[in-house]
């Protein structure tokens, strides 16, 4: 239902931004339920919110605005406009209890705030009684609605059901108990904290969070096995990060994470497809991490190998029995296999501090069992692969190099690191009935996959 949300600075104030699950629909008991939830997050302070005002978004797209702190309602000025949109609003009294408030459906037009931060809606005027037990509906769509306000863990809630089989289209109200008691938050409901590159920070849970993870490192094209390894791996990574204080982020720096807005622009008419298949990969694999002597291991992973997995050695200068090299020919099919990047003599001279043309000198060129190159000499200076990798930006440390009369041709084979998981390596023996399991395990070698507790 709520998959995060986090809290941005509006006109010096705080504003609390939820992000719905994209098929969440404000009908029947799910009111009940998403209040429950709501104020766990607010009255458990799972986050330090100190506004009063909460923005829904469901699908990249806002449905509803909350007001909390006894707003008087007799002060809303109303103004309609899109008719495109079904928006829902909910106006809560009484932040602490949820005793008394309002929810008012409009499924014509779009409800937006004014300048007083107040919703408007000029077809339904909404009112509560707190001394009568009816509930009425007139013909001018006006519902009065009863709250007892001498018992705090109880709230009477107008329920708004769509008949689907009724032709006109009639709403049926009805009132339903719901307690309010606050609950623990579930052991795998765990929140945690990522930094996003535009400033945000975003507190999550974590079987959410990694459905954005697997959106923002994998195709969603993707065999389903595929996307289970990067659930399994993106878990163990995040844990491991979180054991060892390292702060998350939105960016290649730790993983890489997209929000639902940015799935939608990324897939587009796809979205449910590809957002119900990542969610099948996460939930299917739920708890689920890796680990060597009981420890959990350093879950890296990257695109496209060369055909070869590189030792962990090679790249960090330290052995690690889980990370070796292995042979993955399911790569060297891949688009992702070989580039032909060409670097102007102006660039080079510039990135590697020197005074070269096509008359360029490059000689001794030694490479490691994964067709890596370990070292290799330009005119007089010596470079490691990944160090000419990294100044150059290059794909990979696996190349060829051609001089031409504009630059140097650097073809590239493969494309990152090529410690742990190769990713396109993964789909490949997926498609080939490999299961994650098995996948994970030719990749991980002697690492065991179990139930995180």
């Amino acid at each position: 239902m709520i998959e995060n949300y986090n809290i941005k600075y509006e006109n010096n104030k705080e504003v609390l931004y939820i992000y719905l699950n994209y098929n969440y629909e404000f009908a029947g008991s799910n009111n009940k339920s998403f209040l429950k939830e709501l104020k766990k997050i607010l009255n458990n302070k799972y986050i330090n919110f100190k506004g009063n005002k909460i923005i829904l978004i469901a699908s990249g797209i806002i449905i509803g605005t909350i007001f909390l702190n006894n707003i008087n309602i007799k002060n809303n000025n109303y103004n309609s406009i899109d008719n495109n949109k079904y928006v829902q609003t909910l106006i809560l009294n009484d932040f602490e209890g949820f005793d008394n408030y309002i929810i008012n459906i409009d499924n014509k037009n779009e409800i937006q705030e004014n300048n007083n931060e107040l919703l408007n809606n000029t077809d339904n005027t909404t009112k509560t009684n707190h001394n009568t037990n009816e509930i009425s509906k007139n013909t001018n769509n006006t519902i009065k609605i009863n709250t007892n306000t001498n018992n705090n863990t109880n709230t009477d809630i107008i329920n708004d059901n769509i008949n689907q089989e009724n032709s006109n289209n009639n709403k049926i109200i009805q009132e339903e108990n719901v307690t309010t008691e606050i609950e623990n938050i579930e052991d795998n409901k765990r929140l945690i904290t990522i930094y996003r590159k535009n400033g945000d920070i975003l507190n999550i849970e974590l079987e959410e969070y990694l459905i954005g993870v697997v959106a923002g490192e994998m195709p969603a094209s993707f065999n389903i096995e595929a996307l289970k390894v990067q659930a399994i791996i993106a878990r163990t990574y995040a844990l491991k990060s979180i054991s060892r204080n390292k702060i998350l982020t939105d960016t290649v720096d730790t993983q890489v994470y997209i929000d639902n807005e940015e799935m939608h622009n990324k897939w587009g008419t796809d979205f449910n497809k590809y957002y119900n298949k990542i969610k099948e990969a996460v939930n299917s694999t739920e708890g689920m991490i890796i680990t060597y002597n009981n420890d959990l291991v350093d879950a890296v992973y990257f695109a496209n190998s060369n055909g070869f997995t590189e030792d962990a050695h090679e790249v960090w200068g330290y052995n690690i029995p889980y990370l070796k090299s292995v042979e993955c020919s399911y790569d060297i099919n891949t688009r992702n296999y070989q580039k032909s990047t060409i670097i102007s003599y102006e660039e080079l001279n510039n990135k590697l501090n020197m005074n070269i043309d096509n008359n360029v000198e490059i000689y001794n060129i030694l490479r490691n069992n994964s067709h890596r190159i370990i070292s290799i000499s330009i005119n007089n200076l010596t470079y490691t692969g990944i160090e000419l990798r990294n100044i150059l930006n290059l794909r990979s440390a696996d190349f060829d190099i051609f001089i031409t009369d504009s630059g140097l041709e650097f073809i590239t084979y493969g494309y990152g690191h090529g410690v742990g998981v190769s990713q396109y390596g993964a789909n490949g023996m997926a498609n080939n009935g490999y299961n994650y399991e098995s996948i994970i395990k030719y990749f991980y070698q002697g690492v065991t996959i179990e139930k995180n507790t």
